[in-house]
């Protein structure tokens, strides 16, 4: 009597692995993708020369402020300060020389709802960005995550598209991934099917196993401050 022979099984969807491999690169190396630390300084002429263009955008919306590159010299240095317990520092633990923490809090707040931070991500993050500007990457980085509650949704998917992991409140992989639950939506029938074609032969733990990882990726998990990227 001859053998039945179970049919072969069908490919894996062609993106599924190579997003796993670059969710399990964010794994084992978190600060593979994050914007190098660049201590805190004044902005030089060529750096504020570069800001000014984007800041007169988000003025415009609001009541002018007096001293625009002081008050940005402010801000820069508050969302790049440190908690001692990790994460980032409060508002009032700026230094009083750069004025008070309420004051420099409300512009912030005020330049985040004019769209301000997200136009300087998307500034730095342009292949054509003079090196004045490139060179704002880490402070730009730490001046979106400060507003992520105002952003919201939008502004994790914003900073994971353009690569600068750094703008994220949490490392990538405890973060709700919106592209990866499109991809899985996609991914899972064709998992399954390839899963259920073979189940006479033996099961694929293997593809069964990285369907849930990557489920589990996609989710998210609870973050705290201290999880905030250097």
């Amino acid at each position: 009597m001859p053998t039945t022979l179970s049919p072969s099984p069908s490919p894996l969807p062609p993106d599924l692995i190579p997003r796993l491999l670059t969710l399990y690169r964010q794994q084992v190396d978190p600060g593979a993708l994050l914007t190098p630390v660049r201590p805190w300084a004044p902005l030089s002429d060529a750096e504020w020369a570069a800001l000014a263009p984007l800041l007169a955008r988000a003025s415009a919306a609001g009541r002018p402020t007096a001293d625009p590159r002081g008050r940005l010299d402010a801000i820069f240095r508050a969302v790049t300060l440190k908690h001692p317990r990790g994460g980032r520092a409060c508002w009032h633990q700026l230094p009083e020389a750069f004025g008070r923490h309420d004051t420099i809090a409300r512009c912030y707040r005020r330049w985040a709802h004019a769209g301000l931070w997200a136009r300087l991500l998307l500034a730095v993050a342009r292949p054509d960005a003079p090196p004045a500007l490139r060179g704002l990457a880490y402070r730009a980085c730490c001046a979106f995550r400060r507003g992520h509650r105002l952003m919201g949704l939008w502004g994790v998917l914003l900073a994971r598209r353009l690569g600068l992991h750094s703008a994220l409140p949490a490392p990538a992989a405890r973060l709700f991934d919106p592209d990866l639950s499109e991809s899985l939506h996609r991914a899972v029938p064709g998992v399954l099917g390839w899963v259920a074609r073979d189940l006479r032969r033996r099961i694929r733990r293997g593809p069964l196993q990285a369907l849930l990882r990557l489920m589990d990726l996609a989710g998210g998990r609870r973050a705290c401050r201290a999880l905030e990227p250097a």
